[in-house]
């Protein structure tokens, strides 16, 4: 059976770059262009991670963690779908309040853009 990832991003080209990586490992790949439209898909689909970009229009990433985390409490109790956030920033320069707030929203991973596939191969 195929894995499935959901790639949530508001950049065309970070949306295209990760799905054309995973197309080609042989991975089925879903995207959305703001946090609202991933929150449906991950309602509606069960994915292997969603990459979930934290600085979008419409519904950010910590939004649309949180809304679907509460979600799952109520309608998919004990199912909680990994979620990575991709953010722009470089992740080591976080400080530990920065790192709570991702961890509080309910984000499992954190990557750093532009993106390094290896190690999105490896969260996966």
């Amino acid at each position: 059976m195929k894995r499935k990832i959901l790639v949530v991003d508001d950049s065309n080209v970070t949306r295209k770059l990760v799905s054309r990586a995973f197309e080609k490992a042989n991975f089925i790949v879903d995207t959305a262009s703001n946090g609202a439209e991933g929150v449906e898909k991950l309602k509606a689909s069960i994915y292997d991670i969603a990459f979930m970009d934290i600085d979008m229009p419409v519904m950010n990433g910590f939004e649309a963690t949180k809304k679907l985390r509460e979600w799952e409490d109520t309608m998919r109790p004990g199912c909680r779908q990994p979620i990575c956030a991709l953010t722009a920033t470089y992740v080591d320069d976080f400080e530990r309040s920065e790192l709570m707030k991702f961890r509080e929203a309910g984000l499992d991973v954190m990557e750093s853009k532009p993106c390094n596939m290896p190690r999105l191969f490896k969260v996966v």
